[in-house]
């Protein structure tokens, strides 16, 4: 809806209200991704922190100067993965 409403908004933390009227912060991303058009929320966050945690399953692992993050695979064509969370009822279609 932001990104509907102001075409410029920048990538960043919003003031979000979910459909049963709590107000959440989350970030969100208004850059094209996967050849879709901008105006994603984040809908889950990986604490890689902890070493016994692994990537979700299309997802490898990276790790450079003690700190750990999950990511897609590179390649020279581009692609895009897909993996599934609970949105906690926050319907979403990609």
């Amino acid at each position: 809806e932001v990104k509907k409403k102001q075409l410029n908004s920048p990538s960043g933390l919003y003031l979000l209200e979910t459909p049963n009227d709590e107000t959440i912060i989350t970030y969100c991303n208004m850059e094209i991704l996967c050849g879709s058009g901008g105006g994603w929320t984040r809908l889950a966050y990986l604490d890689m922190s902890d070493s016994t945690q692994n990537c979700p399953s299309g997802f490898r692992l990276y790790q450079s100067g003690g700190v750990r993050a999950c990511g897609r695979a590179t390649s020279s064509g581009g692609s895009c993965t897909s993996v599934q969370f609970p949105s906690n009822g926050i319907s979403y279609s990609q």
